[in-house]
C-alpha cells in the first residue's frame, strides 16, 4: 500500500527528470543598431531631426514585439556618452548616442551587444572608456552583456559569460577596426582573432557565440576573411553560432559542421545610414535587413546544443524605423534573395547554406533531427564488425 501511495510522486519525479534533459532557448539576432546621426550632439530626450526632437523609442516601436528571445543580440554601431566634450576622430563618420538611447534599445528587449565594430573608436580611447562605463552601468539595472572593445587587448578579447535558464553562454566579438594592443585601446581584430577565440574556447560555458564585424560594404558576398574566420571558429574553437554584420546588406547563412553562421544580417535600426530602399540597383536584394529567430535546445544529458528551427524575418526602412514588409509577396522576394545568398555561388564551392521555405511572412528552416539507429540494425552492424575482425 505504501508503494501505491508514493507512486504519483515517483511518476512526477521521473517526468520532470526526463523533461529537464532539454532546455529550450531562443536567440533573436539583428545587425547594426545606432539611434543618432554622424557628429550630431547627444541629448537625453531623443535625436534632433527635421527641426524637431524625435524620441529614441519611436525608431523601434514597430519591431518591439519581434525582440522576444531569451538572448536578443544587436551590434551597437556607436559610442555611448552623456556629453559632447570628446573630440571626434579624423574620419568620415563619427557616431555617438546618449545612454538613454541604449536604454530604449533595452526597452524593446535587447540584452546582448557587440561593441566590436569600426565605430568603436569614433571618439578615440576616451570614447571606448565612456562606452564601457555606460554599458556596465546600464547592465546593473537589467541584463546587458557586451564584449569586443576595450582600453587594451585583454579587455577587448575578454568574453562575457552569463546564464540563460541555468545554461552558461559565453560571448566574444571581433571586428575589422583598429586592433587593441597591450597599451592601446581598440577592438579584438578579425585579422588576429586568436586572443578572443582562445579565451572563448577556454570559457567555462555550454554555448559559445561569436560576433563578427567584417565584410565588404554593400556586397552580399562574404569575403575570404569572413568565411575562413567563421568556419575556423566552429571547427577549431568550439563556437556554436557566428553572427556577422558590417556590410549593411544581408549575406547568406550556413549550417557548418554542427554550427551556424550568419555572415551578415544587414542594417536593423541605423539612423545614420543611407536608405537602402532608395538605391535602384538594390531593389529586392540589398534593400532589406534581417531579423533571425533561432529556436534551439540544450541537451543537459549529452551536453550538446541542438538547433530546431530558424526563422528569417525581412525588415524594411532600417534608416528610420524598421518594420516588416506590408505584403507577403514583398517579403517572399527578399527570402528568395537570401536563399540565393546562401548558395555555393556566394559561399564557395561545396558550401551550400540554409534554404528557407516561405511561411506566413517569414523564411522558415527546420533542422533535421538525427534518427536513432534501430536496435535490430545495431545488432547486425555489431555482428558484421565481429566477422570482419575474425577474418583479419
Amino acid at each position: 500500500m505504501r508503494v501505491f501511495r508514493f507512486l504519483p510522486l515517483l511518476l512526477i519525479f521521473f517526468y520532470c527528470s526526463a523533461s529537464a534533459k532539454e532546455v529550450p532557448i531562443t536567440l533573436v539576432a539583428v545587425g547594426d543598431v545606432n539611434l543618432n546621426r554622424t557628429r550630431v550632439d547627444v541629448r537625453e530626450d531623443g535625436v534632433y531631426l527635421w527641426g524637431k526632437v524625435v524620441p529614441f523609442d519611436k525608431q523601434l516601436k514597430r519591431v518591439k514585439g519581434e525582440i522576444n528571445g531569451d538572448i536578443n543580440f544587436c551590434n551597437l554601431e556607436t559610442t555611448v556618452m552623456d556629453h559632447n566634450d570628446i573630440k571626434p576622430a579624423d574620419k568620415a563618420y563619427n557616431f555617438k548616442c546618449h545612454p538613454n538611447a541604449v536604454s530604449a534599445i533595452q526597452d524593446v528587449g535587447f540584452n546582448l551587444f557587440s561593441f566590436a565594430n569600426n565605430h568603436a573608436k569614433d571618439y578615440g580611447p576616451e570614447g571606448i572608456k565612456e562606452t564601457r562605463k555606460w554599458l556596465k552601468k546600464l547592465g546593473r539595472k537589467r541584463p546587458l552583456h557586451f564584449a569586443g572593445a576595450g582600453e587594451n587587448i585583454d579587455e577587448a578579447s575578454e568574453p562575457v559569460v552569463f546564464r540563460v535558464h541555468g545554461v552558461k553562454v559565453a560571448f566574444a566579438a571581433v571586428s575589422n577596426s583598429t586592433r587593441a594592443k597591450e597599451k592601446r585601446a581598440g577592438v579584438a581584430s578579425i585579422y588576429k582573432p586568436e586572443p578572443a577565440l582562445k579565451k572563448l574556447k577556454a570559457a567555462k560555458a555550454d554555448i559559445r557565440i561569436l560576433s563578427m564585424h567584417a565584410g565588404e560594404e554593400r556586397n552580399s558576398k562574404p569575403v575570404r576573411v569572413q568565411r575562413n574566420l567563421a568556419r575556423s571558429a566552429i571547427s577549431k574553437y568550439d563556437v556554436d553560432i557566428v553572427i556577422g554584420h558590417h556590410s549593411h546588406v544581408v549575406q547568406g547563412i550556413e549550417h557548418y559542421k554542427g554550427g551556424l553562421i550568419f555572415y551578415g544580417l544587414g542594417n536593423f535600426a541605423m539612423r545614420g545610414a543611407k536608405n537602402m530602399g532608395s538605391v535602384k540597383e538594390f531593389l529586392y536584394e540589398r534593400d532589406f535587413g534581417l531579423l533571425a529567430r533561432l529556436k534551439m535546445v540544450w541537451d543537459t544529458g549529452k551536453r550538446k546544443l541542438r538547433f530546431r528551427k530558424l526563422e528569417a524575418v525581412p525588415v524594411y526602412d532600417m534608416h528610420s524605423g524598421p518594420h516588416r514588409f506590408k505584403k507577403d509577396e514583398q517579403a517572399k522576394r527578399r527570402i528568395e534573395s537570401l536563399n540565393r545568398f546562401s548558395s555555393a555561388e556566394f559561399l564557395g564551392k561545396g558550401h551550400g547554406g540554409v534554404v528557407f521555405d516561405f511561411v506566413d511572412g517569414n523564411g522558415v528552416y527546420r533542422f533535421a533531427k538525427k534518427k536513432a539507429e534501430p536496435k535490430s540494425d545495431k545488432k547486425k552492424s555489431k555482428k558484421k564488425s565481429k566477422k570482419k575482425k575474425r577474418k583479419k
